[in-house]
């Protein structure tokens, strides 16, 4: 039978055939296949035989989420959920979510006090949200080889519009790039490649004005 123990920020791991010292600062997430737990990290991935259960009640406080009963996500890598999927920073990999866990997500990606985080709240992409690194520039369009976010609704531009969110001030700024504008509150126009700073609550319309975005 395997121990596992959770000390000063480490799995400690204890099998028949192997002892794993797992920081868990390192953990991207943790995968169960049939009572198979994977665990991944940035360099490794650690492979043994437990309940994905005792992982998760384990790692509470860590800032973990439960996405999918197979799936266990560290929170600080989620760069975005589309309702279905959610993507981790700096990778192509994409991890479910389950009927059941979707509103935990949502609540985690819209959660006050939180910013630096896009979020549609009215229209075809009701429930997307996108975590930004602060001072990245974000790229958003219909042109998945020029945006960093895709968004595919009527009237939005190949590259439409970018965002940077600048923590230290609480601000986001913006710049309109496309050819049927990108509106605050639905109404106003951003004037075509001038810099606009705005404030966490700020409302976004890119294009098509039936689909609302929020900056938390």
């Amino acid at each position: 039978m395997n121990r596992i123990t959770f000390d000063n920020n480490l799995i400690l791991i204890a099998t028949r055939n192997a002892n794993y010292k797992i920081p868990i600062n390192d953990i991207i997430y943790i995968e169960s296949d049939l009572r198979i737990i994977n665990i991944y990290t940035s360099d490794n991935t650690y492979t043994f035989y437990e309940k994905l259960d005792t992982l998760e009640q384990g790692l509470t406080g860590y800032g973990f989420i439960r996405c999918h009963q197979s799936y266990l996500v560290s929170a600080s890598h989620i760069l975005c959920f589309d309702n279905h999927l959610l993507q981790l920073n700096d990778s192509e990999i994409t991890i479910p979510v389950s009927r059941q866990h979707k509103q935990e997500i949502r609540r985690y990606m819209q959660q006050t006090g939180q910013h630096g985080i896009l979020t549609c709240i009215e229209g075809q992409y009701a429930g997307y949200s996108v975590k930004m690194k602060p001072e990245q520039r974000i790229l958003i369009g219909r042109d998945g080889n020029l945006c960093d976010i895709v968004i595919q609704i009527p009237l939005i531009s190949r590259l439409h519009c970018e965002i940077t969110f600048h923590e230290d001030i609480s601000q986001y700024e913006i710049t309109d790039r496309s050819s049927n504008g990108t509106f605050i509150y639905g109404d106003v126009r951003l004037i075509p490649k001038q810099h606009y700073a705005v404030e966490p609550g700020t409302e976004l319309c890119f294009g098509d004005t039936t689909t609302i975005f929020k900056l938390l």
